[in-house]
């Protein structure tokens, strides 16, 4: 295809910046269309201008547009021809578009409509479906497409491997519009090791077990990673051992942040510890590392009001 004059990109650089700073424009696409003998539909847009580039020159003289159409010609070139709405279209507007050394009976036909959604910023015409460009295109697109699926695909994968309460809520897959009670221990949480800084500490709780899911920032020069979690009562030394430890992402690196959820089995009137103001203790991997105690956590049932305010 032939590169677009000075004019041309002058327009559509204008209008993509446009795009960006006004969100109520329309998103702008980039279409590639073989001829048929239908009519091609393109949307067109009062503000932002479409150009339709052909892979032949173009007979601008016999160039037809419907007679008083709300549409006008911004600029023809050898081989495109740039449109704009001057209003909203209620009807389709045809637009006749020559070739050159060829029938005038045998013009490519397209139909000219608005809309608030989507513009066709720039049009790709092929005559030939064979057109090796126009083969390059598509294969890039089913690529594209290809890859996006396979993401999704990896991305339905992993949280099908996730299990246990802990693991869901670091998928995301369980919050308080689940079904799971969820609240947000309003005391700020504090931490002895000073390395690491606890922005917020949620309890997730069911009938069978509850969550403490802390999000946190490494401000130390080494990646930190947890081991073992337990729940302890400061006046009595009672102690509770988390059944699961698990972090999102598995590693926090220097100045990185993360999630971790430690999971407890839980069954209220069973533990001794209901209604305590306790302290939750996570170990560090490494064996020497400095434990991370958060104090203040609360593990009493709550209102349903209370319960539902999830993070």
């Amino acid at each position: 295809m032939p590169r677009l004059s000075g004019l041309l990109l002058a327009l559509l650089s204008f209008a993509t910046g446009a795009a960006a700073e006004d969100d109520a424009l329309p998103r702008l696409r980039m279409r590639n269309v073989a001829l048929t003998a239908k009519a091609e539909g393109v949307r067109i847009s009062t503000r932002v201008p479409t150009t339709l580039t052909f892979d032949t020159p173009i007979n601008a003289q016999a160039m037809n547009l419907v007679e008083k159409a709300s549409v006008e010609i911004l600029a023809v070139g050898e081989r495109s021809v740039t449109v704009r709405a001057l209003e909203e279209l209620s009807d389709a507007v045809t637009l006749r578009v020559p070739l050159l050394n060829e029938s005038i009976l045998m013009a490519p036909v397209f139909k000219l409509t608005t809309a608030e959604d989507e513009v066709d910023a720039q049009v790709l015409v092929f005559r030939d479906t064979r057109a090796p460009e126009l083969m390059q295109a598509r294969l890039a697109e089913l690529e594209a497409r290809s890859s996006a699926c396979e993401a999704a695909l990896t991305a339905q994968r992993e949280r099908g491997t996730v299990t246990g309460p802990s693991g869901w809520i670091l998928s995301g897959q369980v919050d308080a519009n689940t079904g799971v009670r969820v609240k947000n221990l309003r005391q700020p949480p504090l931490t002895a090791t000073t390395a690491m800084q606890v922005a917020s500490v949620h309890r997730f709780k069911s009938g069978a077990w509850v969550v403490l899911a802390v999000k946190l920032s490494n401000h130390s020069n080494a990646p930190w990673k947890p081991g073992k979690a337990w729940l302890v009562n400061p006046s009595s030394g009672r102690r509770v051992e988390a059944r699961t430890v698990a972090m999102m992402p598995d590693v926090m690196p220097p100045d990185g942040t993360g999630q971790v959820a430690v999971e407890f089995d839980w069954k209220t009137g069973e533990s001794g510890l209901d209604g305590e103001t306790l302290r939750l203790v996570i170990q560090e991997a490494a064996d020497s590392a400095r434990p991370m105690v958060i104090p203040g956590v609360v593990l009493e049932e709550g209102t349903p009001a209370e319960e539902k305010s999830g993070p």
